[in-house]
């Protein structure tokens, strides 16, 4: 009989090492972290010019509070409310615990910490300790993690499938990728923290190394929540890394080229005047993602980039020259003053992002691209999916014993804040584990390995197996623009390959991957395809039916929606709520 854990955490990120920081925390730790691999993930390989933390304000001044911060991203719509005031509530014990792990985030000289605004926000609750703040904060609780705490890790593990008992989740089924071998691991409580099913979009700021396992989750039985809200934004390419924030304060110039050669400068012909086309250059830095709100204001920038792809041109960005029409007198006074403010005001966009943050050129200059004398690729790109799993308050799914925590958990709606996804990951880690250690433990039966396999024996090498096209259709038909006639085709390409799966590919580890991203990519497509057709556009996307844009039923503001075996349906959010009991009846409770 193998060792039956507590708990097994799945991924190797800020949420999974969150999660497992927290349970040693609650004197649960008999625990185990399974990953694919320890330095692949979202967390530890990405960024931006410098990557959001968003907490409560903590400057010192600012007037704040756990319930103003819950109503500002519950305000954004789609979203629940008791949820978005467990976030604001448990940010700062969050937060704390990464400053004292030795996540650097910057202090004044009094010891307050000062913020910036962020992107669908107004005050000014964001940090940052630079480009790579999400990897400062996974190798800092890493360390805690498998070092302090003693946490066993084991490496190279593929989670495949979630083993149940009466409807309960007591392990999961794992491929050893080095040894080619399957292996199973039982335990009283599941917490899967992989991320989003990076996988299903061609045009993806996500690491290669990405994937997520939403399809493993899905055939385990779970309903999702809000999966067709994604964020898309513009980020480089050949060297996937969002070109957000300062990226576009300093007002680089765009240029595509064609097939001959030929640049042009495109960006100018999609607004009234050279002073729109650089006010509205400078506001992608706050509102770097796609919004439909936003759609003839910032993000026209995005759909002009979009069109110019679709036109078979590569697009860039040209930091060694001024955009035509150039001229900082001429600037909006919010993008004068803040420019002033920091002390830029040189003559062209790399000299300025010099003066404004030289740790983001430092990012492209460790991968050998000089900003200084080369131009960025750049496309509009997934980013973040604010949707996800469906789970209660304390993280778990419809699914007892089975947690999923971190991005790849519905939490958020129709926007968010940049930088809440990492307070997610740490208040999430903080919840399932509270809950774990007030549980009690059932008794687990065991399957054998061989009888769990039974049905992949016959697998073959097959290397002509490529299923890359669909990634292509999804970013061209299911991204930010969503064509509601050419999502229906795709979805009845996607269950016809699922219907007859082929129990072969490249490998086995790529027979699994290629699985769960068309699983995941038919539940966003079923998901787009109910939702958007009552919803019309809204957040993050633009819905296109019968070659028109249909526009926003705000109604649906107030529902979450839920997908179940391909079904649509929604339910009303609940409120942030307001205690107001006297302080006595918690001090006579304890």
């Amino acid at each position: 009989m193998s060792k039956i854990y507590d708990a097994i955490i799945i991924g190797s990120g800020a949420a999974a090492f969150s999660a497992a920081d927290w349970l040693c925390k609650e004197n649960v730790k008999n625990i185990a972290i399974l990953a694919e691999n320890r330095m692949s993930g979202t967390s530890r390989n990405t960024g931006s010019d410098k990557q959001t933390y968003y907490k409560l304000s903590m400057d010192g001044y600012s007037q704040d509070s756990p319930y103003k911060m819950a109503s500002d991203i519950y305000s954004a719509g789609c979203c629940d409310g008791e949820k978005m005031y467990l976030q604001a509530l448990h940010s700062t014990r969050c937060f704390l615990r990464l400053c004292d792990y030795g996540v650097g985030f910057p202090t004044d000289e009094y010891g307050g910490f000062p913020g910036y605004k962020t992107d669908h926000d107004d005050t000014v609750r964001a940090t940052s300790i630079g480009p790579l703040t999400s990897k400062v904060m996974t190798e800092k609780l890493e360390n805690v993690v498998l070092e302090k705490n003693g946490t066993p890790l084991f490496d190279n593990r593929q989670v495949v499938e979630i083993i149940k008992q009466d409807g309960r989740a007591t392990g999961v089924l794992a491929l050893n990728t080095e040894t080619n071998e399957f292996e199973s691991f039982y335990a009283h409580n599941i917490i899967a923290a992989t991320g989003a099913p990076a996988c299903i979009y061609e045009n993806s700021v996500y690491p290669e190394s990405q994937h997520g396992m939403t399809g493993v989750l899905l055939e385990a039985g779970v309903r999702l929540c809000n999966f067709s809200q994604w964020q898309y934004g513009m980020a480089s390419v050949d060297f996937r890394w969002n070109v957000s924030g300062s990226f576009m304060q300093v007002l680089p110039r765009f240029v595509s080229v064609d097939e001959y050669g030929k640049k042009h400068e495109f960006l100018r012909e999609c607004f009234s005047s050279d002073e729109e086309m650089c006010d509205n250059i400078f506001l992608k830095g706050y509102q770097w993602p796609f919004s439909y709100s936003r759609a003839e204001k910032s993000s026209r920038v995005d759909v002009a980039v979009h069109e110019e792809i679709k036109k078979g041109r590569k697009v860039y960005l040209d930091y060694t020259k001024n955009p035509d029409g150039f001229s900082f007198e001429n600037l909006s006074e919010e993008a004068k003053d803040y420019l002033l403010k920091n002390g830029v005001s040189a003559k062209t966009p790399i000299e300025r992002l010099e003066k404004l943050n030289p740790k983001a050129i430092q990012v492209y200059a460790r991968q050998n691209i000089d900003l200084y004398k080369e131009k960025l690729r750049i496309a509009v790109c997934a980013q973040h999916n604010n949707g996800g799993v469906f789970t209660d308050n304390n993280y778990e799914t419809d699914i007892k014993g089975l947690y999923v925590i971190g991005e790849a958990a519905g939490t958020f709606g129709l926007a968010r804040p940049g930088g809440t996804a990492l307070n997610d990951t740490q208040v999430g880690g903080l919840l399932c584990a509270k809950h774990i250690g007030g549980k009690k433990r059932s008794e687990i039966f065991e399957k054998s390995v061989t009888e769990l396999t039974e049905k992949y024996k016959d697998f073959k090498i097959d290397k002509t197996i490529d299923y890359s096209h669909i990634k292509t259709k999804m970013s061209g038909s299911a991204a930010f623009i969503r064509n509601k006639e050419e999502c229906i085709s795709l979805l009845g390409e996607i269950k016809e390959l699922l219907s007859d799966y082929p129990l072969r590919h490249k490998s086995l580890s790529d027979y699994f991957y290629d699985k769960d991203m068309l699983i995941s990519a038919k539940a966003l497509l079923e998901t787009i395809i109910g939702e958007m057709s009552l919803t019309g556009s809204r957040g993050g996307a633009v819905f296109v039916e019968n070659g028109k844009k249909t526009e926003e039923n705000i109604f649906y503001r107030k529902h979450l929606t839920l997908t179940d075996k391909g079904g649509i349906s929604f339910a009303e959010t609940k409120p942030v709520p307001r205690i107001e009991e006297a302080f006595e009846k918690y001090l006579r409770e304890e």
